[in-house]
């Protein structure tokens, strides 16, 4: 091969294939007074695709999937972090109310800031009672439903199943030892190096890195403790939700990480419950899979949103 023709190779591939960070725009976005950082893809015009991040990360574990996502197909694609999470603001919590009703009115906000009225949804962890509460308040507004290792059934939160276990005894009766616990772990977290590095969810050290910048700002313990209280106002609602999901009629598809102990595979086939067409995969990855696998999460994701295309209009 010549130089020239080599030269022209990677000069138009250059063009024909942009770098994965051009694909993505960031910024920031006021939302009742508080600055919201958010990642976006694609054209606005095109069908919107909201994802919900869930604990302890943010909007930076989609990125892969989002890009892959806006280049590949005609998707509208957007990601907020929660208030104190990733980039955005980190009021204090006796400012901000960290409850999950109050995060979901945030969200709610972002989108209508944002000029987006109707959507589907992907939601993990913390981002899955959030999304919820975002169908009951609009359930015309959602086109179609994405779960990853986020639970609304007991079956896939084996932690939780006990009544007088300890987590649903400090949702009931705030544990202090629980708090402190908490607070003892963030404080614990450090930049990660070589020695002594551990990363059993794969997330990866760029992941972790703003997880733990994120975390240790002053006061966002505190903040993070409110919030982790107030799960079990999620619990409460899961019949609420289950009988939702029933009535939504929309596409609904389950991703599941096996390898992750909190959120076990159980809560993934509990959806078929409520969904009895919802499609259901379980992937050979973790409780991040969109950051340990993100070309697989990716090809399903794409491929569903391919096949119910016309739902999402």
């Amino acid at each position: 091969m010549s130089r020239l023709i080599l030269l022209l190779l990677l000069i138009f591939g250059s063009w024909s294939q942009p770098a994965r960070s051009e694909i993505l725009r960031e910024g920031w976005q006021s939302v009742d007074g508080l600055q919201i950082f958010y990642r976006e893809g694609g054209k606005p015009s095109d069908p919107t695709v909201v994802f919900l991040h869930g604990n302890p990360l943010s909007s930076l574990m989609y990125a892969q999937v989002m890009a892959s996502l806006a280049s590949t197909q005609h998707l509208h694609v957007i990601a907020m972090d929660y208030p104190s999470f990733g980039y955005s603001d980190a009021p204090d919590h006796r400012s901000y109310r960290y409850t999950f009703d109050h995060l979901a009115q945030t969200v709610d906000d972002f989108l209508k800031a944002r000029g987006i009225q109707r959507y589907s949804l992907y939601m993990q962890d913390y981002g899955v009672p959030v999304g919820f509460r975002l169908m009951t308040l609009h359930p015309e507004a959602v086109t179609a439903v994405m779960v990853q290792n986020g639970v609304i059934h007991l079956d896939g939160f084996p932690s939780a199943q006990d009544p007088q276990g300890e987590l649903r005894q400090h949702w009931e009766h705030r544990n202090p030892a629980v708090d402190a616990r908490r607070a003892a772990y963030v404080r614990s977290l450090h930049y990660p190096v070589a020695a002594g590095w551990s990363d059993e969810d794969h997330a990866g050290p760029d992941a972790l890195m703003q997880m733990t910048a994120a975390a240790q700002r002053p006061g966002i313990i505190d903040a993070r403790n409110d919030l982790w209280f107030d799960y079990g106002s999620n619990v409460q609602r899961y019949g609420a939700w289950q009988g939702l999901l029933r009535r939504l009629n929309v596409p609904v598809l389950v991703l599941w990480g096996n390898k992750d102990e909190f959120f076990t595979t159980p809560g993934a086939y509990a959806y078929r419950r409520d969904a009895p067409a919802a499609e259901i995969h379980i992937l050979d990855s973790t409780h991040f899979a969109t950051l340990d696998d993100p070309d697989a999460v990716s090809a399903l994701v794409s491929e569903f949103l391919s096949r119910h295309r016309a739902a999402l209009k």
